[in-house]
């Protein structure tokens, strides 16, 4: 019979160890290390995490970023990083910034800006002393918050953030950091009626007098006040009882009161926190009897905002409704007041302006010790999980099963009534909230719940799903991408795309299980540990999973090393294999987008971190190496003689490869190298350098028989080269006879 040509030149299906090699589809391979065949028509040498990040908007240009010295990662793996962008430079320029944050195992805040190239230590340290910080950042508005999620930790929630303000008419613009606490006032006083004007830097004074003239609704009683600052336009602290009472001897029934407000912003070691804009005046009855205030709401007394000019009579001064102008301050250097008369009490309280009670209990995590496991900000609510709050009580207590939520546009204020209980005493903590569109996406160990939070009003908000055995063994295992969702545990790779469903990408692809298939590799559940984590690369439409990231291991079998990948591509729906891909023996972060888009990395070796990216394109290597499927040739049932194997390729290399080539038959799990005729270079089993597309001849020294056929391609194992296969052909001939049946 005549000899035929079998062609392979479609290798993008990509990796199938779920099937048996000989039932996998054509363009699937039964394995593949450092390849990748997500160009159709090809299969070449798998590109790494060693780029460079680039320029903004720069294709070409490499946007060199020093390394960070002094700083560990080793109990910080797969945490502490985040790009973000503000509109402010650190120079105070409204031009807009991108940053780069990198929180150390010991809690320390490093911070690079894109325009300086620089790296600075900013003054957040959320540990102290801690060397196993497990640290998040979240990004919120002109500035980010920095949590501990270890929280047998002793540690407290930062915020460093760009404040563009002033107050009382001295300038605060610029760059802050600090506990993250939202403190009500601790000084401020009830002025007496009949005396002088007092102020206190830092805080708030007032003076009500009842007016012997006018008309108005006041009752003649005893009064009772607080007051509360208001922090970044909208966040009001819990109130602060003054100490002076309005006695009703010193109250005119049915007329108005003259309230004067007292400010003082004199030096920098006196004056109101930055982030202050404000204060409110509350009053109650006051029983002087029985020395008691009122139950009940604080009801609205003053409104009062310390940002803006003398010239802006919307944002400037006091007012007794939210609906009213301000009355501007008189101030005088540093000091200033203002007065208004108020002939009615207005029906605002604490609970109608925020949307809860004062008595609501704790209302910022923020003392030492507070925490959370995972934290989102969508639909402009702040939603954290697993949540470590001192109550108002002092009391400290952890809800591992709870997921509480602020108020809208309140990302700083957690009242202890807003939260979520979506199953209790099920024996398993919340690891990582994320988000797409509507739907929040709380993972635990095992669980999957999806709630829908579209309506502005909680009590809309339900549960819409629970998938059992889609949670996670790390936050980082859960990475959102410009389409979706993409996670992993060691039951498979998902993705959620809005607008869709869930999609299980590893079915019937990679081996499920914990064990090894016959050739030796891993199933999925026994590659993907504790410390696998997962991103996404938006122009190479690559997810990249990182084996383990806390791993420093550097052995010979894939799955064996933390810095090993497993390479998923969107287009093709192909998974691919690389051997230690990450950088060699360190210790990675949680993954990133950068201001391109492209997927990022903080690698830490030697208490040295480098910045690091991903990149698609072909990257030299010594762990080149497929197999194809168990091919039959179209005959499963007839004998075939196999004579020769010419490949297209291209080889960077000028050191030759040794031992290119080898082979299995019938299904074996043995490969047998090819020893070629020895009479020519082109039958030899080597590969020379080829800077164009060349064929090469592989040719059995003695024709093997045999039914269905695998073949091996092995790269080079030292002088680290790229290759490029363009396409297989197998010169064969059918024979007389048929397989025996077994």
């Amino acid at each position: 019979m005549p000899r035929n040509i079998a062609v392979l030149r479609d290798f993008s299906g990509g990796v199938n160890t779920q099937a048996n090699p000989r039932d996998i589809q054509d363009n699937q391979l039964s394995f593949s290390q450092d390849a990748v065949g997500d160009r159709v028509g090809s299969i070449r040498s798998m590109g790494n995490g060693s780029g460079t990040p680039r320029q903004i908007g720069n294709s070409y240009s490499d946007k060199s970023i020093n390394t960070l010295a002094s700083t560990d990662l080793a109990s910080s793996a797969g945490y502490g990083f985040k790009h973000f962008e503000l509109d402010w430079t650190e120079g105070g320029a409204n031009t807009g910034e991108h940053y780069l944050a990198v929180v150390d195992e010991s809690g320390e805040l490093n911070l690079w800006d894109y325009t300086n190239n620089s790296w600075a230590t900013v003054s957040v340290d959320i540990s102290g002393d801690q060397t196993d910080c497990k640290p998040i950042v979240t990004a919120i508005g002109n500035g980010i918050r920095v949590a501990d999620t270890n929280l047998t930790n002793a540690s407290q929630i930062k915020y460093y953030m760009y404040v563009k303000r002033s107050q009382l008419g001295r300038d605060r613009s610029g760059f802050y950091a600090g506990n993250n606490t939202l403190p009500p006032p601790s000084a401020g006083n009830l002025i007496a009626y009949n005396a002088s004007l007092a102020y206190t830097d830092g805080s708030v004074n007032f003076k009500v007098e009842s007016q012997t003239a006018g008309t108005g609704t006041w009752a003649k009683d005893n009064y009772a006040f607080a007051y509360t600052f208001i922090y970044d336009g909208n966040q009001e602290s819990a109130p602060f009882i003054v100490s002076s009472a309005l006695a009703t001897a010193n109250v005119n029934e049915d007329r108005p009161w003259k309230v004067t407000v007292c400010a003082a912003n004199a030096t920098a070691a006196t004056d109101y926190d930055a982030r202050i804009t404000g204060a409110r005046i509350y009053w109650k009855y006051y029983d002087s009897g029985l020395s008691k205030i009122a139950q009940g709401e604080w009801n609205l007394l003053v409104d009062v905002d310390l940002t803006g000019t003398s010239s802006d009579e919307h944002a400037f001064g006091i007012r007794s409704k939210l609906g009213d102008k301000f009355t501007n301050w008189s101030v005088s250097s540093n000091d200033a007041n203002a007065i208004i008369v108020i002939q009615d009490p207005p029906i605002d309280t604490y609970a109608t302006l925020n949307g809860y009670r004062s008595s609501d209990g704790a209302l910022v995590i923020g003392n030492a010790s507070d925490g959370y496991k995972s934290a989102v900000f969508t639909n402009r609510r702040m939603f954290v999980a697993n949540v470590k709050m001192t109550g108002a009580d002092g009391v400290q207590t952890q809800e591992a099963d709870r997921i509480m939520y602020s108020p809208v546009n309140k990302p700083d204020i957690f009242p202890a009534s807003q939260f979520i209980d979506v199953v209790k005493g099920d024996a398993e903590p919340y690891i990582k909230l994320e988000s797409v569109g509507d739907r929040l996406f709380a993972f635990k160990g095992d669980n999957l719940f999806i709630l829908n939070i579209a309506s502005p009003n909680p009590s809309g908000w339900y549960l819409e799903a629970t998938h059992r055995g889609m949670g996670v063994l790390h936050p980082a295992a859960v990475f959102k991408a410009d389409f979706g969702i993409i996670w992993i545990n060691p039951n498979g790779l998902f993705v959620y795309q809005e607008g869709g469903g869930i999609a299980e990408l590893t079915e019937g692809k990679i081996l499920n299980g914990f064990g090894t298939d016959d050739y030796g590799f891993k199933a999925w559940g026994k590659l993907i540990t504790s410390g696998s984590i997962v991103g996404y690369s938006q122009k190479d439409k690559e997810i990249i999973i990182n084996i383990d990231c806390s791993s420093t291991t550097n052995d010979t079998t894939f799955g064996g090393n933390g810095s090993d990948v497993i390479v998923y591509d969107m287009e093709t729906q192909s998974f691919w294999f690389g051997k230690n891909k990450l950088t060699s023996g360190g210790i990675a972060s949680n993954f990133e987008y950068d201001w391109n888009g492209d997927l990022i990395y903080a690698s830490e070796a030697s208490d040295t971190v480098t910045i690091r990216s991903w990149q698609s394109d072909s990257q030299t290597s010594t762990g080149f190496l497929f197999s194809t499927k168990d091919v039959d040739f179209g005959s499963p049932g007839k004998k075939k003689k196999i004579y020769n194997v010419y490949v297209t390729y291209k080889h960077s290399d000028s050191n030759t490869v040794s031992n290119f080539l080898s082979y299995s038959t019938n299904g074996s799990t043995s490969f047998v190298t090819v020893d070629g005729d020895g009479s020519t270079a082109i039958g030899n089993n080597t590969l020379d350098q080829a800077t164009s597309w060349e064929i090469h001849k592989f040719t059995f020294a003695t024709p093997v028989e045999c039914q269905s056929l695998s073949l091996r391609f092995n790269g080079p194992t030292s002088n680290a080269s790229k290759i490029s296969i363009n396409d297989i052909s197998v010169e064969f001939r059918e024979v007389y006879g048929k397989v025996p049946s077994t």
